[in-house]
C-alpha cells in the first residue's frame, strides 16, 4: 500500500500522523521534492516504486511531497514527525525529517539516510527491512555501494621497450603538458606565458578582447552565507535555527500580503525561496 501526501494540504501534518498511528506491520515514511516539471508521481519514482513491487506485500509507504508552492513552504510535517518519534534526541529527530523512516506498528524501528542515488537508497532500505522482517531477503553484498571488487595485480612491464636512437630511457612525462596541440603552439608564441595554458587563458576578463574562438569562464553567482540569510549564529543549535527558520517563514505567508501590490507578492515568494534554500543549505551540512 502507498499513500502520497502533499506539503499543500493544510492537513497534511494531520494525515500524516494518521497514517503512523494506525500502521500495522511496516512502514516506511520519507519525503520527496515533487516540482511541476516532474511527469512521474511521487509514489511512481524510486526508490519507492521498487519497494513497491518487490516488498509491497509487508510493507506500507507514505511518501510526503512538497510541491515548492507557496501554500507548503511554511509547513514541516516531516520535522513534525521526527520531534514526535525522537522527542528526546535531536539528532534522530533531524536524521528521521531528512531520511526514511522505517516503523513497526507505529513505533520507530530504523532510520536510513538518503544516499546519492535512489540506487543506493535502495540497497541500504533492503538491508534494514531484511533486520526486521524475515520475509525481505538481505541484499548481495556484493552490490553495496561503494564496495570495490579487489583489484587484479598489475602485468609486468615489457622487457624491453622500444627501439631508440639515442639509447637512453624514455623522459617521463611533463605534467604540466597537458594542452592540446592549438594550446602548445599558442604557448611558444608567448615566452612568458605558462606551457600548456592555451590560447583561451592567455588574456584576462580585464584585458583585451580574447582571440576569435576562445570562450571566457564565467563567473560563479555569489552563494548567499546560510547562516545570515537565517539572521542567526554559525553553529547555533539546530533547535534554535528551526525556530529561526519557522519564524522567518511565517512573516512571508501569502496572506501577510495579500493586500498588497502584486510586486509584493513577488518579493515574498523570492525571500521565501531564499529562506528555503538557506534552511536546506543547513540541513545538507548538518547531514
Amino acid at each position: 500500500m502507498q499513500a502520497v501526501l502533499y506539503f499543500s494540504d493544510k492537513q497534511v501534518r494531520e494525515k500524516l500522523f494518521s497514517f503512523v498511528d494506525a500502521a500495522q506491520g511496516l512502514l516506511l515514511v520519507a519525503g520527496v521534492r515533487h516540482g511541476a516539471v516532474m511527469t512521474r508521481p511521487p509514489q511512481a519514482r524510486e526508490p519507492f516504486a521498487a519497494l513497491e513491487d518487490l516488498f509491497g506485500h509487508v510493507l506500507s509507504q507514505v511518501v510526503v511531497a512538497d510541491e515548492g508552492t507557496t501554500e507548503g513552504m511554511w509547513r514541516d510535517p516531516l520535522g513534525d514527525l521526527g520531534d514526535r518519534l525522537y522527542p528526546e534526541d535531536k539528532k534522530r529527530a533531524y536524521a528521521a525529517s531528512t531520511g526514511y523512516v522505517l516503523l513497526e506498528d507505529g513505533k520507530p524501528r530504523a532510520v536510513v539516510r538518503k544516499h546519492a542515488s535512489p540506487a543506493e537508497d535502495l540497497w541500504f532500505l533492503q538491508e534494514a527491512l531484511s533486520r526486521l522482517s524475515h520475509s525481505i531477503p538481505a541484499p548481495d553484498p556484493e552490490k553495496r555501494p561503494g564496495h570495490r571488487r579487489p583489484e587484479p595485480a598489475p602485468k609486468a612491464p615489457p622487457r624491453y621497450g622500444p627501439a631508440s636512437d639515442s639509447g637512453a630511457p624514455e623522459e617521463p612525462a611533463d605534467p604540466w603538458r597537458r594542452s592540446s596541440a592549438r594550446g602548445d603552439a599558442s604557448s611558444r608564441g608567448n615566452a612568458g606565458a605558462r606551457p600548456g595554458s592555451g590560447r583561451a587563458r592567455e588574456w584576462q576578463a580585464d584585458g583585451p578582447t580574447p582571440p576569435r574562438g576562445s570562450r571566457a569562464v564565467a563567473p560563479e553567482p555569489e552563494t548567499k552565507d546560510p547562516w545570515t540569510v537565517l539572521g542567526i549564529e554559525r553553529g547555533t543549535p539546530r533547535d534554535e535555527a528551526r525556530k529561526a527558520f519557522r519564524t522567518l517563514i511565517a512573516q512571508y505567508h501569502p496572506d501577510k500580503v495579500a493586500h498588497l501590490a502584486p510586486e509584493f507578492h513577488a518579493l515574498a515568494e523570492r525571500k521565501t525561496r531564499e529562506i528555503l534554500d538557506a534552511w536546506e543549505a543547513l540541513e545538507r551540512d548538518a547531514g
